[in-house]
Parts: structure tokens; C-alpha cells; sequence
């Protein structure tokens, strides 16, 4: 689950309300009680189409509908059909979900409710009066909206950013690896993009004093607030793993970026699979030349057959394997036999 805002005591929710900002992934449950759906329909060249809004909070709004039967999708077929006079397919992208203290009184399903999001997958005309408003027009009206990060910030790079922040903090909490500037750095790259909550704005505005107890409260409270596990070293790990194991497989990063890293966190003391990534790069250093004193005989080759086997265990790491063993150089096989 990735959380792109958290908004503790709401103003627009009774004292004591909480509104987050979700993204769908697809692995995830459909979100319930849905109170509204909403379509977002853009057009090639990436403007949204809107409709008038009313009441409490006028101005452009996306079109939207309230779920009367408890079915969102058959509340957002018949929007499709209002919008476009025909049915489109769509697909959920994220959803508000307001929380309130039990017992409040509420217009809407208490403790929770969702308000979903969903894209229409092709570029069909709508039938309704409306308009089309391109990217600054999109952020001059619709910028207040609450749905709205759903939109402004891309998934990707947010998605890339709270690994870069599980890392950071899983590392902090170590005692050990004590950064405050990738804490602060981490936090305030994740503002820019557009993802919020209180506590993100604490550790993006550290002060030079703030002691490490009150900075390891600020980070779990983070990490909950944005829905994140909670930080420790072994996920801090992990998820730099992955991440640079999906660079090599990718193409954006040399492999040996990954047995290097590996010989610097992971180390020899390391007894598992994943102690194959450090002796791949006790490999790498082998094939080191040094001008003037010695050279390897068919270097290349020898390089090439070793980023191609440590491509594959970047690969198995994104499969989920954790044990790498099957990637061991033979040498370090046969020493550790």
C-alpha cells in the first residue's frame, strides 16, 4: 500500500479524523465502504475532463456519483454511461479514505469511508457539458481537491521514493548508520514530489539539536502515517536489494554496482544465499588490471560471462528468491566445502 498524503484531524472530517491519500496497486483488496466514485478521463494530449461542481465546494470537480447499493462498480458503470452515453472500461488508481473516531457523527460509513478514483482506459468523447483543462488549468482548479495527489504525483517515482526512505530510515534505527542528511534529503525529495504528512515535514525540517530519540519517533510515526512497514535494517536491506537489482536488470545500472554494494553492507559474515553477491564481487576484483604490473589473460570475456551470471541473480532477487547459492563462484564453492 502506498499512501501519498495523511492529513491527521482534517478539517473537514469531525475532531479526531484522519484522511489518506491511497494508491490502488492491483495485488491490493477493492477499498470498502466506497461512499463516491469519481472518473478521471483524459484526453492524448493529457488534459482532464471536468464538470461543475456545486454546494459547499463549487468549481470543476471530475464527474462523479454516489454508491447507493454498495457496489462501486456498478456506480461507476453508470457514470461511464452518464459521461460517455456508452459503457468504458476502467480501472481503480486510488481512493481518499477517511477515518473517524468510532461513535462520530458522520454523512458518510463510519469509521471509514472511500471515495475511489477510476481512470477510463481509452480516450472516448464525453456526452456531457464540461471541460478540458490542461496541466496548469488541472492544478489552478483542481489543486484543492483531495483526490488530487492521485494525479499530481507520478506512482513511480513514489513508489522509488519510499524505498529510498525505507532505506534511510531502517538504517537510522540501526544505531549504527546514523545519516541525518539522507533523512533530511529523503524527506524533502518526497515533499517536492508531492507525497505529505506531518511527520515528513518534521524530518524534512530537521534542526541541528533535534537529538536521535526524537528523530527515531519522528521516523516510525512516518512510516505509519504513510502506511509503510516499519523501519528496520533487515527491510532497509532488502529494499535496497531490490531496488538496485532491479537497476541491473534494467539496464541503468553495471552489475558489479551490485556485488559491490553487497561486499560493503552484506559482508562475509553474511551466511546466507545472498553471500554469493559478495564473493561474485571478490570475482570482479580478480579481473582488476593494474597497468604496468599485470594483466588478465581474456579480460573481456571473463567480465562479460560475469555480468551476464550476476544479471541472473538480479533477476532470481525480483523473482523473490533469497537464496542465491546457485550463483556461487566455483572457487568459493570449493572453499567453503
Amino acid at each position: 500500500m502506498l499512501v501519498l498524503s495523511c492529513q491527521s484531524d482534517a478539517p473537514w472530517l469531525p475532531p479526531g479524523g484522519r484522511a489518506d491519500v491511497v494508491v490502488h496497486e492491483p495485488h491490493d483488496p477493492a477499498p470498502g465502504p466506497v461512499g463516491l466514485v469519481r472518473l478521471l478521463v483524459t484526453d492524448p494530449d493529457g488534459r482532464v475532463f471536468c464538470t461543475p461542481r456545486t454546494g459547499d465546494r463549487p468549481g470543476w470537480d471530475l464527474p462523479t456519483a454516489p454508491v447507493p447499493d454498495s457496489n462501486p462498480q456498478t456506480a461507476v458503470d453508470q457514470l461511464t454511461s452518464d459521461v460517455f452515453g456508452q459503457a468504458a472500461a476502467t480501472q481503480l488508481i486510488g481512493f481518499v479514505r477517511n477515518t473517524v473516531p468510532a461513535g462520530t457523527r458522520y454523512d458518510w460509513p463510519a469509521p471509514l469511508a472511500h471515495f475511489a478514483v477510476y481512470q477510463v482506459l481509452d480516450h472516448a468523447m464525453p456526452v456531457l457539458d464540461g471541460a478540458w483543462l490542461d496541466d496548469d488549468a488541472a492544478a489552478e482548479h483542481l489543486s484543492g481537491r483531495h483526490w488530487w495527489p492521485l494525479v499530481a504525483v507520478d506512482h513511480d517515482s513514489a513508489t522509488a521514493l519510499t524505498t529510498e526512505l525505507n532505506v534511510a530510515w531502517g538504517l537510522w534505527l540501526d544505531d549504527v548508520n546514523r545519516d541525518r542528511d539522507r533523512i533530511t534529503t529523503s524527506a524533502t525529495d518526497a515533499l517536492v514530489l508531492g507525497m505529505d504528512c506531518a511527520a515528513l515535514r518534521e524530518l524534512a525540517g530537521l534542526a541541528p539539536d533535534v537529538v536521535w530519540p526524537d528523530v527515531d519517533l519522528l521516523v516510525r510515526q512516518a512510516a505509519t502515517e504513510l502506511g509503510l512497514p516499519a523501519p528496520t535494517k533487515e527491510r532497509a536491506l532488502g529494499a535496497k536489494l531490490r531496488l538496485l537489482a532491479m537497476r541491473v536488470v534494467a539496464g541503468t545500472a553495471e552489475p558489479r554496482a551490485l556485488t559491490a554494494w553487497a561486499w560493503r553492507r552484506i559482508g562475509y559474515e553474511h551466511r546466507s544465499g545472498l553471500e554469493a553477491l559478495v564473493r561474485l564481487d571478490d570475482e570482479y576484483g580478480l579481473l582488476d588490471e593494474v597497468p604496468g604490473y599485470w594483466e588478465v589473460p581474456n579480460r573481456s570475456a571473463g567480465l562479460a560471462a560475469l555480468d551476464d551470471i550476476v544479471r541472473a541473480a538480479a533477476a532470481a532477487v525480483l523473482d523473490g528468491k533469497h537464496d542465491l547459492t546457485r550463483f556461487m563462484p566455483n572457487r568459493s564453492r570449493e572453499k567453503s566445502t
